[in-house]
């Protein structure tokens, strides 16, 4: 991975400014041999395309004139010829040759076709015409006969810059296990609280109850580094020692222990780049979830999340569609486990790829405070593999099996540095890869986050947050991705 580190002005320009025009996410070179005797030399024509059906059709006899016509004006296509084709299916050769010369008695129409890094992998369709063979060989991989498909998706997961299943920062697996980590801790966090009350009396009063407020009167616009409220001990607050404030605290209390709905919005712009070609995809998603809060326990949440985006890669579109669920426990008043487990979705007719993903995953968040600044350590170990799934024509289940892990750290400024109940935020997270081969294996990311409060009882209530990181990602070789992302959450 290039060593380099560009702050956040520079990505913004770096967003805007771009690729000017688009790359073919799929690239074939067809020889092709005039049945003439031998007397002529073979000619190449080329072409691109962001989807893999149009890719296979330019074999189609029709397409190939066209493109004869077009790259080479002296020649002629009858579609007799001797043709061999070298297609790059998103990083991966595969071989698709009409290997004879068509002959008057029918000879010359089947159609070979291998994968050279697949060892052993060849097959062939033996149609009665070149065309008849060709929608064999379509069929074919629509059926996922024999796990082709299934193979090649374990390639392009190590080898594509682009595949919407793992292996990239744009991919299910990626977006998966960030949601993940965002739920049970940078979200968290941002559920904060602190004294900003301008009575030097109820900050005395909200020091003794435990809340960790200093006490210190002498400033009326005092706050302390914010703290998440579902890691304050103890279910109840205890209000016996201070009777004057009994009303306080049971508004206090119904305010901590109310349900929360959150809804946001995300767009992410992704540069992937394999050493010869970059691609950029383009991404929106809807995260959207409830969280529960225990009667019991305020400090216990139950969190369901309903995730969806739309990608666009240089033309190709990606759907994902996602379901989870996490359970918050809170182990001591500053540190909580969030085990959660998941289901997603993600398919694309455009780059010939469907499949499910499961999803279990631990994340801890630690906070305290130092210096009037507040820390908190975020670390999540999480189980990612793919599952069969058919959508459309398409159905495969690629194998694939990683395990994922994150470390972060978030660092919250004293609020009164902006204004009353606005926090600041910055964070730094370190992801890896383990398992089967990927085509990023690390990547770090940092960013800003600043939030607005409003609080009943001096409890969080609602916040909007806006936040703008910076991540950078490699793997083996020149393999490289550059994401710049804005959020916007909303929580109520």
């Amino acid at each position: 991975m290039r060593i380099k580190m560009q702050c956040l002005a520079g990505a913004l320009v770096w967003c805007v400014m771009g690729n000017a025009s688009a790359v073919d996410l799929f690239e074939i070179r067809i020889s092709i041999t005039e049945n003439d005797g031998g007397t002529s030399q073979p000619y190449t024509v080329t072409d691109g395309t962001s989807n893999a059906e149009e890719l296979i059709d330019i074999l189609d006899d029709n397409n190939l004139r066209q493109l004869v016509m077009q790259q080479h004006p002296s020649r002629s296509f009858d579609g007799d010829e001797r043709v061999l084709g070298t297609l790059n299916f998103r990083g991966v050769d595969v071989l698709l040759n009409y290997n004879d010369f068509v002959t008057p008695l029918g000879g010359g129409s089947t159609l070979v076709f291998a994968i050279p890094e697949l060892e052993g992998l060849s097959e062939t369709f033996d149609g009665e015409s070149r065309r008849a063979s060709l929608q064999a060989f379509k069929d074919f991989l629509k059926g996922n006969e024999g796990d082709i498909i299934s193979q090649m998706y374990g390639l392009l997961a190590k080898r594509s810059p682009t595949d919407p299943i793992a292996g990239n920062p744009a991919s299910a697996q990626s977006q998966v296990a960030q949601r993940d980590f965002q739920q049970a801790f940078t979200q968290k966090v941002s559920q904060v609280w602190g004294c900003s009350v301008s009575a030097a009396g109820e900050q005395i009063m909200l020091a003794k109850a435990g809340f960790g407020c200093e006490q210190q009167v002498a400033d009326a616009n005092f706050r302390w580094p914010a703290i998440e409220v579902a890691q304050l001990e103890g279910s109840q607050i205890d209000s016996s020692s201070i009777g004057l404030f009994d009303d306080y605290y049971e508004q206090a209390n119904r305010a901590r222990g109310e349900n929360q709905a959150a809804i946001g919005l995300q767009y992410a712009q992704i540069k992937a780049n394999n050493g010869s070609n970059e691609f950029t995809t383009t991404m929106f998603s809807l995260p959207l979830s409830y969280t529960v809060v225990f009667d019991s326990n305020p400090n216990r949440r139950l969190i369901l999340s309903l995730p969806i985006s739309l990608s666009d890669t240089e033309g190709a579109e990606t759907y994902q569609f996602g379901f989870g669920l996490g359970y918050s426990h809170p182990l001591t008043s500053r540190w909580s486990l969030t085990p959660s487990v998941g289901y997603t979705v993600v398919g694309s007719e455009d780059l010939a790829a469907a499949s499910a993903l499961a999803s279990f995953s631990v994340t801890s968040s630690y906070s305290f405070e130092l210096g009037g600044w507040g820390f908190n350590l975020g670390n999540m170990l999480g189980s990612y593999s793919s599952q069969k799934l058919k959508v459309g024509d398409f159905e495969s289940d690629p194998g694939i099996s990683n395990t994922i892990m994150t470390n972060g750290l978030l660092v919250s400024g004293p609020s009164s540095l902006l204004a009353n109940d606005l926090v600041l935020e910055y964070y730094i997270n370190d992801t890896r890869y383990m398992g089967d081969d990927l085509f990023i294996d690390n990547a770090q990311e940092i960013g800003i986050n600043i939030g607005k409060l409003s609080t009943q009882g001096e409890v969080v209530t609602s916040f909007l947050k806006a936040g703008i990181s910076y991540m950078l990602a490699g793997g083996d070789g020149d393999n490289e991705a550059d994401v710049l992302r804005l959020s916007l959450v909303y929580k109520f």
